[in-house]
């Protein structure tokens, strides 16, 4: 049998525009994500967190990073897990059992864009439609929303850094537009 991994085609082929210091957009492909929908605080919920080591969130927006993953809370019952592996969502599947649960392998469904840099927030504000305000989307926060047209999934990192989920079909959309807004700041 393919490994079918090895065929893999970034959307964006790595792309990256800008400088560090004022603003930096970078593709960071094949980022792994496993997303559970699971009853907040049910057995197998617990299951699940104590296989992975984790604390699935109870507000959506909020997040937990671990040691080797970060959990993106999008809805009551639904969570993102950023750096796991397929080891860990074989674990998790034994964990579930006949449990009420379920896992998807959200791998290859997006690419994940890395917006820093001094005019990052600026940047994204050209078309982001909440507020990027760092004492309202506080570091450690994420979202869903719409960016130019385009649906993404905002987690803020360390201050001045934000990690954008965009599926792939939107991907290039995205950063036309991204590049389009950070024009004028590459120069500063």
């Amino acid at each position: 049998m393919d490994n079918l991994t090895q065929n893999r085609k970034s959307p964006l082929n790595n792309a990256t525009l800008g400088n560090k210091k004022n603003i930096f957009l970078s593709e960071k492909p094949f980022a792994t994500t496993l997303e559970i929908r699971v009853k907040p605080n049910s057995v197998t919920a617990k299951k699940i967190e104590k296989v992975l080591n984790i604390k699935f969130p109870n507000q959506v927006g909020q997040t937990f990073k671990s040691k080797n993953f970060t959990v993106l809370t999008l809805g009551p019952d639904w969570w993102m897990v950023v750096g796991a592996n397929k080891h860990h969502e074989a674990k998790v599947r034994a964990a579930i059992g006949n449990g009420f649960a379920s896992i998807v392998d959200s791998s290859a469904q997006r690419t994940f864009v890395e917006v820093s840099g001094k005019y990052a927030q600026v940047v994204l504000e050209h078309g982001w439609e909440n507020d990027l305000d760092p004492k309202v989307f506080k570091s450690g926060m994420c979202a869903q929303a719409v960016l130019s047209r385009s649906p993404v999934i905002i987690y803020h990192g360390p201050i001045g850094v934000y990690h954008l989920y965009v599926r792939a079909s939107f991907a290039q959309h995205l950063w036309n537009f991204l590049s389009d807004a950070a024009v004028e700041y590459l120069k500063k």
